[in-house]
């Protein structure tokens, strides 16, 4: 515990503070107009759900005090343990009865907790205890300052680190919960910061370009002109593949010196043969592995589908809701779109709780609100950037680049630019789970932001 001559509140960051009770705020009073009961108009009714989101509030900011109140030193010595707890939870939950098609839920009463939320808290302390036990010096030599563009780095992610993140990503997806499985992926920008993964993120950047182009073209056809040979589309990626490793082969073979030539085509063998290895996972994994709603949604986003009022209707009635709202909104509580009452946007008051928003203070209020965030997000990054300690500054980065996750899907979910894969928007959402691991995370980024 911190010593109590500490003047507590005078090291407290109020702007972080304000922006925490800021958006906690907006977000009740917006579950509130998204799921109004003229039967039970009391904001504190615990049968609501924006009563019941008041209670896990409160009994977020206790457990932000306490965490405030802790040495960083305390949590550092746990964090292994805090990681083990989430694990052994991700396990039992696995034999829970299914909710909506996944075991992801532990029932408490009228009450749920999902330990996926707490598993991103223990990866990014456990990730963050890890690296800055093993690696002090090269957390060292990285530029000090406000700079998230670190010099590229080829030094290869230790086991041990790996393990830390696939483990629960690996249990997460049995569940299956395919949206915080991409949650997971957030923390390859922790280690693109840290040097490890400079070609990790550009690797990333890549397959995400291949991954989308196999997807559109997996299940067409077509044929080579002047030979009459049909080939599939996927056919067609990896003879594209090779056509371009023929191209690079000549490149470096006219423009790089003979001494350097030999570690350059390792490099495009290894690249071409890691390519159409992915190109054929990604097909397979699209056509045997994934449901048949999450393949529907990937194809809604990429366009090969337009069922606006069948497979497509979530998204095309979300954009309805935020177009509605035109510039400055129909005023709170006057959505005719985005509210329980009417059942024209599902889940208004969790994924989709961006609609209720947009539609009640339009496109001002849609653009306030993602300064807001903006600004959050800034604020993170200076704190993380301020560290002095390799730990806070890993584990403060994990923290912003979850909360840069979570807001950049939940929104391209509502405008149609990301799959509806359930997703919540920070303190904005309901879920007792998500408030509680976004304001346990917040908190501690808080905590260090005021030490460092």
């Amino acid at each position: 515990m911190r010593n109590q001559s500490d003047n507590i509140v005078a090291d407290i960051d109020w702007v972080m503070v304000l922006l925490y009770f800021l958006l906690v705020g907006l977000g009740i009073f917006n579950i509130y107009a998204s799921v109004y009961d003229p039967d039970h108009p009391n904001l504190f009714d615990q049968i609501t759900q924006h009563g019941k989101q008041i209670t896990w509030l409160g009994v977020s900011i206790f457990l932000g005090v306490i965490i405030m109140l802790l040495e960083t030193s305390f949590l550092k010595k746990y964090a292994y343990w805090f990681y083990g707890v989430t694990i052994v939870l991700l396990v039992i939950v696995l034999f829970m009865p299914a909710v909506n098609g996944a075991r992801a839920w532990f029932g408490i009463g009228s009450f749920g907790i999902q330990p996926a939320e707490f598993a991103k808290i223990g990866v990014a302390l456990a990730l963050a205890k890890y690296l800055s036990a093993t690696d002090h010096s090269r957390s060292r030599n990285i530029q000090s300052g406000l700079s998230i563009i670190p010099k590229f780095s080829l030094t290869k992610l230790p086991l041990p680190a790996l393990m830390i993140l696939l483990v629960p990503a690996a249990l997460i997806l049995l569940q299956p919960d395919a949206g915080t499985f991409i949650i997971f992926t957030s923390f390859i920008l922790v280690l693109y910061r840290e040097g490890y993964a400079g070609n990790v993120l550009l690797f990333l950047i890549v397959a995400v370009i291949i991954a989308v182009v196999t997807l559109v073209v997996a299940e067409s056809s077509f044929i080579i002109p002047g030979l009459k040979i049909k080939l599939s589309g996927k056919t067609g990626i990896v003879l594209s593949l090779i056509t371009l490793g023929i191209i690079f082969y000549f490149v470096i073979r006219s423009f790089v010196l003979p001494r350097n030539r030999g570690g350059l085509y390792k490099a495009l063998i290894g690249s071409l043969v890691v390519a159409i290895i992915f190109v054929n996972f990604i097909e397979i994994g699209y056509s045997k592995i994934l449901m048949d709603h999450q393949k529907t949604r990937i194809d809604l986003v990429l366009g090969k589908i337009d069922d606006p009022d069948g497979e497509g209707y979530n998204i095309n009635r979300a954009k309805a809701a935020i177009g509605s709202g035109g510039f400055f909104g129909k005023g709170y509580m006057k959505s005719t779109l985005a509210n329980e009452n009417q059942g024209h946007v599902p889940m208004q008051s969790t994924d989709f709780i961006f609609c209720t928003w947009s539609e009640e203070w339009g496109f001002a209020g849609s653009f306030s609100l993602v300064l807001i965030y903006t600004i959050l997000l800034i604020k993170m990054i200076i704190i993380a950037e301020r560290q002095r300690s390799d730990f806070t500054r890993i584990f403060a980065y994990s923290v912003t680049g979850i909360f840069f996750y979570h807001f950049m899907i939940n929104v391209g979910m509502a405008i149609g630019l990301a799959p509806v894969i359930g997703i919540p928007l920070p303190f904005f959402s309901y879920g007792g789970s998500s408030m509680m691991s976004f304001s346990i995370l917040f908190f501690h980024s808080a905590q260090i932001g005021c030490r460092a």
